[in-house]
C-alpha cells in the first residue's frame, strides 16, 4: 500500500498552489486515482480545492480537508472535509456543508453521502433554501434522479428566525415534502399553516410553485370582502397558463347573503400584439337573481403598413352591477374602435364610439352613436419661403335613438412661415382656411339639406426668449404677444355644435388658433393674445416657473370672456411638486382655480387636489363646483403602513368617498386591511362600506416582498 500524507504545516506553499491549479492539473490529480479513467477524461471537468489532501493509492480513497471546494457542472460544494471513494463512486461530505445549484437552490446540511456528480444522495440535518427565500429544514433530505429532494417532518417558511424570536410569523409544517427541480414545484402531504406558532388550517396535499417561478398554474392569494351591499364574502382565484403566451384567471365570488359570482380573465399575447378579456356573471346575487354581468375586452394590433387596430369596449346587463359589487367606480363607459397609423409628415384615423351613461340625470337614448369619425393630417414643407404648408380631413356621423342625427365632413389648410429676426426676437406669420359641410336630420333647431361653415384666419406672433446665467441657476423669461383675425361670412349657416360644448382656458392654449376642444365651433373676431413665462432651472435639479396671460377681444364672444390666467409650479425631484392655477374674468372675479399638490420623503407621501368652477353658461357650466381630494401614507414603522383617500364635495359640503387601510409587511408576509366608503347614491347603486382583507405569504412563485425589510434579530 502506497499513502501519500500532505500535512498543513510541512506544505504551506503546496497548499497555496492547490488553491489556484487550473482545472486541467486538479482533474489530472482526480483521473490519477480514479478506476475508471477513461469514463473520467470523457466526463465534465471536476474542480478540487482544499488545504490539505491525503490519497490512499490502493484503496482508491480521496481525503480532502480544510476549506474543500468542489466545481461540477455549475454546482458548487463547499464543506469542512470531504472523502472520495474512487471505487464505489460516492462522496461522504461533513459539515458545515454547502451545496449551490446552477439554479441558485441551496442546500445546507452537517452530513451528506452523494454520487460523484453531486446529483444523488443523503443530506441530513439539512435545510433548503430556495430561490433566497423560501427555506424547507429537515432532518434528512433524500435527492434522486437529479430532480428530486424528498424531505420528511419538514418546517417551510420563508421568515427570519432568531434566538431571540424562534417563532416566525408563519410556517408550514408537512409530513413529507417533495421538491421537483424539473417541473418547479413543490408537493406538500399533510400540511399544517400555523401563524406565529397557532396553527390555522390543515391540508391533506398542497401544490405550489417554486419560488423563482413568475407564471403557474394555482390558485393565487385570496381576498376576503365585507360589504353594506352584499354582505361577507370571499374572492378565491384560480390562475391557469396557456403556454408562453396566454393566460386566464378564474375567480368564484361567495358571499354569506347568498350572491354567488364568477368573473375571468383572459389574456392572450402574438407578435403584432394582444387583447386582454375580463368579465363577471353573477350566478346568483344578493336578491337570488341570476344573468347579472358585465364583460370588457381591450387589445392593440399593429397590421401591414404599420397600421394600428386598437379597441376598447365593454357590455353591460344592468347600469348598477359593476359599482354594487366593487368592479369599477365609473359612471361612463365607452366602447372604440380605432385603425390608425403615424409617419413623420402624415397622420390618419378612422374610429367609432359610444358611451353608455350610468347617471340617473341622462337619457341614453339622446347619446349619440359616433360612426364613423375620420381624420388625416399631412404638412410639407413650403420651398419658396420655407415655411410649412399643412391638410387636414376630418368628419364625423352622429346616430340617436331621439333627438337630431348629424354628419359633417371637412377640411382645412393651414400655412406658416417662422422668423428670426435681430436680437433674437422670434416671429412668424400664420393663416388657416377651414371648411365644413353639415347634414342635419330629426332637428328641431336646425333644417334639412346641407349646412356651409367656412372660416378663415390669419395672424401673427413674436416672442423674445431671455436669458441670464447665474452661478449655480439659470434664468429665462419670454414674453410673446400673438394678434389673430378669425372670420364669420355672412353667408355662413348656423350649424349643431355637438364637440365643442364645453370649454377650458388655460396656459396650456393660450396661444392656440381655436380654444374650442372640437371642430363644431370656431373663435371668431380679432383677438390679442398675451402672455409670459418666467423659470427658474437649478443646477440641482428644481424648477419654478410662472406664467401669465390674458385675451383681449375687440367684440364680446359668445362662449369666452375676457379671461385672465395664472400659474405657478414648483419642482424639487424627487420630494416635492406643486402647481396652481387661477383664471379671472375682467373684473377680476375668481372663475376657476385649481391646486396639486405632491410630497414623497422617507416615511411620507402626501398628495392633493383642489378644483373650484363658477358657474359659466358659456362654457357649459349652470352650476358652480368645487370638489377637493387627499391622499396619503404613513411608515408608522419599517413594518407598518397606513393609507387614506378622501374626496369631497364643497358645493353640497358632503364627502364623496373616504378609504383608508393598514398594512404589515416583512420579508414573508403581507397583511393589508383596507376600509372604504361611497357616500353618492343612485337609483341602482346604494351606499355602501367595503372591507377587504388580503394576506400574501413570499416564497411562492415568485411572490417577493421586496417593498418591506426583513426581521431584524436581536440576541
Amino acid at each position: 500500500m502506497v499513502e501519500i500524507y500532505m500535512t498543513n504545516a510541512a506544505v504551506t506553499n503546496l497548499t497555496c498552489k492547490l488553491r489556484y491549479l487550473s482545472i486541467l492539473m486538479v482533474l489530472q490529480l482526480m483521473v490519477l486515482f480514479s478506476a475508471h479513467a477513461a469514463l473520467a477524461q470523457r466526463a465534465p471537468p471536476i474542480s478540487l480545492l482544499a488545504d490539505s489532501i491525503r490519497v490512499n493509492q490502493n484503496s482508491g480513497l480521496l481525503i480532502a480537508s480544510g476549506n474543500v471546494q468542489i466545481f461540477y457542472e455549475g454546482r458548487l460544494l463547499t464543506a469542512a472535509e470531504i472523502r472520495y471513494d474512487s471505487k464505489k463512486k460516492t462522496i461522504i461530505a461533513i459539515g458545515p456543508i454547502t451545496i449551490r445549484e446552477p439554479d441558485g437552490t441551496v442546500f445546507t446540511a452537517e452530513y451528506a453521502e452523494l454520487s460523484e456528480n453531486l446529483r444523488d444522495g443523503v443530506i441530513r440535518g439539512a435545510r433548503l433554501l430556495l430561490a433566497d427565500q423560501l427555506q424547507l429544514a429537515s432532518a434528512e433530505i433524500r435527492r434522486t434522479a437529479n430532480r428530486f429532494n424528498s424531505m420528511t417532518n419538514v418546517v417551510a417558511s420563508s421568515c427570519q428566525v432568531c434566538l431571540s424570536r424562534p417563532t416566525p410569523v408563519w410556517q408550514i409544517r408537512a409530513q413529507q415534502i417533495t421538491h421537483d427541480e424539473l417541473r418547479q414545484r413543490i408537493y406538500f402531504r399533510n400540511a399544517t399553516l400555523e401563524i406565529l406558532g397557532i396553527p390555522v388550517a390543515f391540508l391533506p396535499y398542497l401544490r405550489t410553485p417554486s419560488p423563482e417561478v413568475q407564471r403557474a398554474t394555482g390558485f393565487l392569494v385570496p381576498t376576503f370582502l365585507s360589504s353594506d351591499y352584499f354582505g361577507d364574502g370571499l374572492k378565491i382565484p384560480y390562475y391557469i397558463t396557456l403556454g408562453d403566451h396566454a393566460d386566464t384567471t378564474i375567480t368564484p365570488t361567495v358571499t354569506l347573503q347568498g350572491a354567488q359570482l364568477i368573473d375571468m380573465e383572459y389574456r392572450q399575447r402574438f407578435s403584432s400584439g394582444g387583447f386582454d378579456l375580463f368579465g363577471a356573471f353573477a350566478i346568483s346575487d344578493e336578491n337570488g337573481d341570476d344573468g347579472r354581468g358585465f364583460a370588457t375586452v381591450e387589445g392593440a394590433f399593429v397590421l401591414p403598413r404599420d397600421v394600428i387596430l386598437s379597441f376598447d369596449g365593454t357590455i353591460l346587463s344592468d347600469y348598477g352591477f359593476m359599482k354594487q359589487f366593487s368592479y369599477s367606480n365609473t359612471d361612463r363607459v365607452v366602447s372604440e374602435i380605432s385603425l390608425s397609423r403615424y409617419d413623420d409628415r402624415n397622420y390618419f384615423s378612422v374610429a367609432a364610439a359610444s358611451l353608455l351613461s350610468l347617471r340617473d340625470d341622462e337619457n341614453n337614448d339622446r347619446i349619440p352613436l359616433v360612426f364613423p369619425e375620420f381624420s388625416y393630417r399631412s404638412y410639407q414643407t413650403d420651398l419658396f419661403v420655407g415655411g410649412k404648408i399643412g391638410y387636414s380631413l376630418n368628419g364625423v356621423g352622429l346616430t340617436r335613438d331621439e333627438g337630431q342625427n348629424m354628419t359633417r365632413v371637412g377640411g382645412s389648410v393651414d400655412w406658416m412661415i417662422p422668423l428670426e429676426l435681430r436680437h433674437g426676437v422670434r416671429a412668424k406669420v400664420f393663416a388657416e382656411m377651414e371648411l365644413d359641410f353639415y347634414r342635419v336630420r330629426n332637428s328641431e333647431q336646425f333644417p334639412e339639406g346641407t349646412l356651409t361653415s367656412f372660416h378663415p384666419t390669419l395672424g401673427a406672433e413674436v416672442s423674445w426668449p431671455l436669458g441670464q446665467s447665474l452661478a449655480n441657476s439659470r434664468h429665462v423669461f419670454q414674453p410673446v404677444i400673438q394678434v389673430i383675425y378669425t372670420a364669420d361670412p355672412s353667408w355662413n349657416d348656423a350649424v349643431p355644435n355637438e364637440d365643442s360644448r364645453q370649454v377650458e382656458f388655460d396656459e396650456t392654449n393660450l396661444f392656440d388658433l381655436n380654444r374650442h376642444p372640437g371642430q363644431d365651433a370656431s373663435e371668431m373676431g380679432l383677438r390679442t393674445n398675451l402672455g409670459a413665462t418666467y423659470t427658474i432651472f437649478n443646477d440641482n435639479g428644481w424648477e419654478i416657473g410662472a406664467a401669465a396671460g390674458i385675451v383681449l377681444r375687440s367684440e364680446t364672444n359668445r362662449q369666452f370672456s375676457q379671461d385672465i390666467l395664472g400659474a405657478v409650479s414648483f419642482e424639487f425631484p424627487p420630494n416635492f411638486s406643486a402647481i396652481g392655477r387661477i383664471l379671472l374674468d375682467e373684473e377680476f372675479v375668481v372663475k376657476r382655480t385649481e391646486a396639486e399638490l405632491d410630497i414623497s420623503l422617507d416615511r411620507f407621501d402626501l398628495g392633493g387636489s383642489f378644483v373650484y368652477l363658477l358657474a359659466d353658461p358659456r362654457a357649459g357650466s349652470d352650476s358652480d363646483r368645487s370638489e377637493g381630494t387627499l391622499r396619503g401614507s404613513y411608515r408608522l414603522t419599517p413594518s407598518w403602513e397606513v393609507d387614506m383617500r378622501w374626496t369631497r364635495n364643497f358645493i353640497t359640503g358632503k364627502p364623496v368617498r373616504a378609504s383608508g387601510g393598514i398594512t404589515y409587511g416583512n420579508e414573508c408576509i403581507e397583511i393589508e386591511l383596507s376600509l372604504s366608503r361611497r357616500y353618492t347614491a343612485s337609483e341602482a347603486v346604494p351606499s355602501s362600506t367595503d372591507i377587504d382583507l388580503v394576506v400574501q405569504l413570499a416564497g411562492f412563485g415568485g411572490s417577493g416582498l421586496d417593498k418591506w425589510p426583513a426581521a431584524r434579530c436581536s440576541f
